[in-house]
């Protein structure tokens, strides 16, 4: 195949996913008909096909881009890879997460956020592969920080605690004004830093909770 013609497959398969994340963050993926998908992108209704194999597969790749627009596979290994204080490491996860999650007017989050209060197949099978490396990754550097191993159950409401804030600052995209709407008026980087702050603050705590356990 020409470098023309992959570069024509690659923009055709943007120009679906795009199209229908913005529709699916709107109505729903029950309401949102591959006619509708194909009008908005300009591109033919065989291109659903030939590209993604067909309707569940448009879907799958849409909630796997939502995610990867906040938290990039790549990005997350390279930063398990620098060579820095874990505690650093932390930082720079939540920098690079919370700049993404205070843009205004981006579908990925709505679309992640139907698909967790009305969960289908597809969200499991996006946990099972792509959000099991990702998982994975984020243990290894809380492990680091704790010194917990990465198959001690105590590290679980770890990982728990420090992704939770996030994932409420996701939901903030669909809350009416209020309280919750006002965090993301924030800069990015000081909300960053006191999610780094907070988090490290009780990771300390467990740590010295479990050495204390440990002693008696």
């Amino acid at each position: 195949m020409s470098r023309a013609r992959r570069s024509d497959g690659d923009l055709t398969k943007s120009k679906i996913l795009e199209a229908a994340g913005h529709l699916i963050a709107q109505l729903g993926w029950a309401k949102t008909s591959n006619k509708e998908i194909v009008k908005l992108a300009e591109v033919d209704l065989a291109a659903i096909n030939y590209h993604f194999g067909g309707r569940d597969g448009l879907y799958q790749a849409v909630l796997s881009e939502a995610h990867a627009h906040y938290l990039n596979e790549q990005e997350l290994q390279e930063i398990a890879e620098m060579q820095c204080d874990p505690e650093e490491k932390l930082g720079v996860f939540f920098e690079t997460l919370v700049i993404k999650l205070v843009e205004q007017d981006v579908w990925h989050g709505k679309v992640f956020i139907r698909e967790i209060f009305s969960p289908s197949a597809h969200l499991l099978n996006f946990f099972e592969t792509e959000g099991t490396r990702k998982f994975q990754i984020i243990r290894h550097i809380i492990s680091q920080i704790t010194d917990l191993d990465e198959n001690d159950p105590t590290l679980l409401p770890c990982i728990f605690s420090v992704v939770a804030p996030c994932l409420m600052l996701i939901m903030t995209s669909e809350a009416a004004s209020g309280p919750l709407q006002n965090m993301r008026c924030i800069p990015a980087k000081q909300l960053a830093l006191h999610f780094k702050t907070f988090s490290l603050a009780g990771l300390k705590a467990v740590i010295h909770s479990q050495k204390e356990n440990s002693s008696q």
